[in-house]
């Protein structure tokens, strides 16, 4: 089975599990009542892991996914997990809540400052859902970080002229800049720094090439 036929089987899956209904009562009320329940999924990233031509993207890799000889790396890309303000707004008891690739059924929905507390929380296996930018809500962590959805695998050919701009050791830091041997620079990082994470590594992407690299703090 080829690549395109698993996806389009695995997306089945989910949207079954999301519009799956009872038919076994008699007087069809088990029905009814499913067929108002919603599929509440995260907009489309925008980019497909596949094809990145130009965007910025947020990706984990280590230094050891970098190809110094072929001028390459190779990445995991991810993508916020963020709703239409509309979707969430109506979202109610019933509904399938898609969140990190997989169905949340929700029992209950709490407000909280302006945030959306699913099924009582992350402490309870549930979700938070916060307000963002652009008339939308973001999945949030316990850190208030965005659950990011692994989308992909990339390998991607380094610009020349690459670009790594990455965080001091404290907040106030200034971040540091290279805009020239990146790759000695890079191939130097010791330590936790050897690692780069979708939390906190924006990829810029032009042409299909990686031009610059940023790393910024996080607590």
């Amino acid at each position: 089975m080829n690549k395109k036929l698993i996806t389009l089987a695995l997306t089945g899956l989910l949207l079954g599990s999301c519009t799956g209904s009872n038919n076994s009562h008699p007087d069809g009320e088990a029905t009814a009542q499913a067929a108002t329940h919603k599929c509440i999924t995260p907009l489309p990233a925008g980019y497909d892991a596949d094809s990145l031509t130009d965007c910025t993207v947020e990706a984990a890799f280590t230094i050891a996914d970098f190809d110094w000889k072929a001028q390459t790396l190779t990445m995991n890309v991810f993508a916020k997990n963020i709703y239409d303000v509309v979707d969430v707004q109506h979202l109610q008891a019933g509904d399938t809540l898609v969140l990190d690739g997989k169905p949340l059924v929700v029992s209950k929905i709490e407000e909280l400052e302006g945030m959306k507390v699913v099924n009582g929380g992350i402490e309870e296996g549930g979700a938070y859902l916060t307000p963002a930018d652009g008339g939308t809500f973001v999945a949030t962590q316990l850190d208030d970080h965005p659950v990011y959805t692994r989308i992909g695998k990339a390998t991607l050919p380094l610009a020349p002229g690459l670009v790594f701009i990455d965080c001091g050791e404290e907040p106030l830091e200034p971040a540091d800049t290279v805009t020239s041997q990146a790759a000695q620079h890079i191939q130097a990082l010791d330590g936790w720094r050897k690692e780069f994470t979708e939390l906190n590594t924006q990829v810029l992407v032009q042409g299909g090439v990686v031009t610059q690299i940023a790393r910024h703090w996080i607590p």
